[in-house]
């Protein structure tokens, strides 16, 4: 392991003798500059383009006082919903692998239920004697026991809902639906097994939540998709989720995205993804706008893995105040991914952008991982309560492999509780930080 620095080239401002240090050494070699005439751009040291007393005097200011830090500016993010080149996907073929059961393609399914939505009213066709479907307006209620039912959804409502009980996994295949639920999720599943969310390709759907929730006694609902089993995500279509209620998606177990789908989610009032379990992102493009105080791009009760896909997240949330049953008050802050335990980056591409006060690009709790890939994280907010931070590890953060890029011009690029800094392995071609606003490694 290594943890030599480099830094960039480049003098400091008011070291006029250029020997790295600014103290009255430079001041003797500014009044001979200044005496002799013979003048060099160190002797500038107030930028006005003249070498004469008041450079001085501003140097006399800068030993006294500190020389003022150097603006930087961070790497510009935004939202990139361009086409993503990515590789052939492997699905497993083995019955007893842990992961046969996360591909809609393993399993054959044997009946099809077409669900039309058509403004305050929705049709459904196909149901056989196990599936029960109640509709009222729009709003659709599934009770099932069947087994490999596949649903197929179409249509627009303003005020409809799709509800699932199932005692088994099934697919919802959305092929170019909109569907607002003013009172609580648009699509809320309320059993425990896989949801196989299916985004039929060449097709643009949207799935949105209402302010104030309508609860059911005993039932979760907890955003615009919730889902009390795994949300397991596929298809080349694209799903925009709008929540103004809770959270985008939602899984009291864990949530898988595969290559192939955009997706877009937006929330004005928590979380963008939300997992109990662990969230795995191993493809498509994703793009998140997160403006809720205290809330996270990706939030995790476990582990958080990205190993393909470009995911890009602007959180523009500051920090939240909560009063626990005891009022007790403390301040949650945003941040662009949080792991309560820990992160593995192995490929593809992060990008995450917060500009609010006490923000944090990532946080985790546990070691965070990363052996390949992209990273980008800036944090462009300031101090309210504390510094903000661009990669925040509680244990400590191990670096193996790829590109890592994180800035925090008003706070600390990397913050580790570990005070030796991050594990960084031989074989880097770039290692980059400026004092401890800017780190950057490349290999």
């Amino acid at each position: 392991m290594a943890t030599a620095v480099c830094f960039t080239a480049g003098a400091v401002t008011g070291d006029v003798n250029s020997d790295g240090e600014v103290n009255i050494s430079d001041v003797n070699s500014l009044v001979d500059m200044i005496l002799s005439g013979d003048f060099m751009d160190t002797g500038d040291v107030n930028s006005d383009g003249e070498v004469n007393i008041s450079d001085v005097n501003v140097l006399i200011e800068f030993i006294l006082n500190g020389v003022p830090e150097e603006p930087i500016v961070p790497k510009e993010i935004a939202l990139d919903d361009s086409d993503l080149e990515e590789p052939g996907e492997v699905i497993p073929d083995d019955e007893d692998a842990l992961d046969y059961g996360d591909y809609v393609e393993n399993t054959i399914w044997a009946t099809t239920v077409r669900i039309n939505f058509d403004g305050d009213t929705a049709i459904v066709t196909g149901n056989p004697s196990t599936v029960i479907v109640s509709v009222e307006g729009a709003h659709v209620t599934v009770t099932s026991a069947a087994k490999r039912v596949r649903y197929i959804v179409t249509g627009t409502t303003a005020n409809g809902s799709l509800k699932f009980y199932s005692d088994k996994k099934f697919q919802l295949q959305l092929n170019g639906v909109d569907i607002t639920n003013p009172t609580g999720a648009a699509v809320n599943n309320q059993c425990g097994k896989s949801l196989y969310l299916v985004l039929n390709e060449g097709t643009v759907n949207a799935l949105r939540d209402g302010e104030n929730y309508t609860m059911v006694e005993n039932e979760d609902q907890k955003g615009a998709v919730f889902s009390e089993g795994q949300i397991l995500v596929s298809g080349k279509g694209l799903l925009n989720i709008f929540s103004v209620g809770r959270h985008c998606m939602a899984s009291d177990d864990y949530i898988f995205v595969r290559p192939g789908c955009h997706l877009y989610l937006n929330s004005t009032s928590g979380h963008g993804i939300k997992a109990k379990d662990y969230v795995h992102i191993a493809g498509s493009v994703i793009n998140m706008e997160i403006a809720a105080d205290g809330a996270k791009g990706i939030n995790c009760d476990s582990l958080v893995y990205i190993t393909g896909g470009r995911t890009t997240i602007i959180n523009t949330g500051t920090s939240r105040a909560e009063v626990d049953s005891l009022g007790n008050e403390s301040l949650t802050g945003a941040a662009g991914v949080k792991a309560d335990y820990n992160m593995t980056m192995t490929g593809g591409v992060l990008n995450v952008k917060c500009t609010g006060d006490d923000a944090k690009g990532l946080n985790v709790a546990q070691p965070f991982l990363f052996t390949g890939g992209e990273l980008n994280v800036v944090a462009t907010g300031g101090k309210l309560t504390v510094a903000p931070k661009g990669v925040k590890c509680d244990t400590d953060c191990i670096i193996e492999g790829g590109y890592f890029y994180s800035c925090a011009p008003n706070g600390k690029a990397i913050d580790i509780d570990d005070k030796d800094g991050p594990t960084i392995a031989d074989g880097y071609t770039t290692y980059t930080v400026t004092d401890t606003r800017l780190f950057e490694i490349i290999y």
